[in-house]
């Protein structure tokens, strides 16, 4: 299963580690799982001193079909003109 990304940031706005996992947020400054998803979901600080940002989540089938249709929509329309 894909995890979502998250850019792991000093309260300055120092990007301290890019595209990382939630686990590895954990690891990195020794706090919980939910406070990465506390802070991506809410904006709260963690441990007063970090905070993390979304940059990039698993597409769900169901979440994102329209997405998901335009894509091969785009894909099918690209095989076409050039095959």
């Amino acid at each position: 299963m894909a995890k979502a990304l998250y850019n792991l940031c000093k309260k300055n706005g120092t990007v301290m580690e890019y595209s990382i996992t939630g686990s590895e947020v954990t690891e990195l400054i020794s706090c919980k799982k939910q406070d990465v998803y506390n802070s991506a979901s809410y904006g709260q600080m963690i441990r007063k001193e970090f905070y993390v940002e979304v940059v990039d989540r698993p597409l769900s089938r169901t979440k994102d079909l329209t997405l998901l249709l335009e894509y091969d929509r785009v894909c099918r329309e690209i095989l076409e003109r050039c095959g």
